[in-house]
């Protein structure tokens, strides 16, 4: 009983404090943050307190193949969106996302989805570092209901994957885990708002923190049964924080130079 109000306390405000940052110092930030395994943090806590340790293990291969397919969704919805519009980005982007994510879960291999996963970050990077910088830039305002929404889709999403993970099973479960209940909604509306530089500073920040998140999952599968929850968990995420903030200076440092 605790574990089940501990997500409708931890989950909204852990959204509060990413959204808020966003607000505060701009889309870059806020892509770099939103990238972080927040959602996929909870959910493979909860569903191990719930499940069992045995049984988030086991969705973790769902939980890569799901990464995979998000980072496809990125960078097609990036590139369609030179030649279409926000909204028809988004329908064709959500096509993407369910055809690589019955891929990746059918194929079930955490190898391929590791090296998929590497190689659409990349592109993404590359890509998304060469969007033209306009001549003036800020920070993009969001509409007041946007953030109450990410904090209750996300309360939600927690809530309906870990009460359902007995019927779903750990793959499934897994492969909902890392859906971008934060960054898809900062991503479009930066892009509406801000225009593509906007947006490729969100999905840029994204594959970063997408790259603490599959250190998050690959040291989680590694550690959860021979360290239990609480440290694998805690490990997983210092992991994720230190290689997402690393990476991002590396990057950083070689724009500048």
């Amino acid at each position: 009983m605790t574990a089940f109000y501990l997500k409708f306390l931890i989950t909204p405000t852990l959204m509060l404090a990413i959204s808020l940052a966003a607000r505060r110092w701009g889309t870059q930030i806020g892509g770099l943050l939103s990238g972080l395994p927040v959602t996929s943090a909870l959910v493979m806590l909860f569903l191990s307190l719930e499940q069992g340790p045995g049984f988030a293990l086991k969705a973790v291969p769902g939980a890569l193949a799901g990464l995979a397919a998000v980072q496809a969704t990125y960078l097609f919805y990036f590139l369609v969106t030179r030649r279409v519009g926000a909204f028809a980005g988004c329908l064709a982007s959500l096509a993407v996302y369910g055809a690589v994510a019955a891929l990746m879960s059918h194929l079930h291999w955490i190898a391929l989805s590791v090296v998929v996963t590497l190689g659409l970050l990349t592109l993404i990077i590359v890509a998304s570092g060469k969007e033209p910088k306009p001549a003036t830039t800020g920070v993009v305002p969001l509409p007041r209901w946007v953030i109450p929404m990410r904090m209750l889709t996300a309360t939600l999403l927690l809530v309906a994957i870990t009460a359902s993970a007995e019927w779903l099973g750990p793959v499934a479960s897994g492969l909902l885990a890392p859906i971008p209940v934060i960054a898809w909604p900062l991503a479009v509306f930066a892009h509406v708002q801000g225009g593509r530089h906007e947006l490729a500073a969100i999905v840029r920040g994204n594959a970063i923190g997408a790259v603490g998140v599959l250190g998050f999952y690959l040291l989680l599968h590694a550690s959860i049964e021979q360290w239990g929850t609480a440290l694998s968990v805690a490990a997983s995420v210092v992991l994720a924080v230190v290689a997402t903030f690393m990476l991002a200076k590396v990057l950083d440092t070689r724009k500048r130079g």
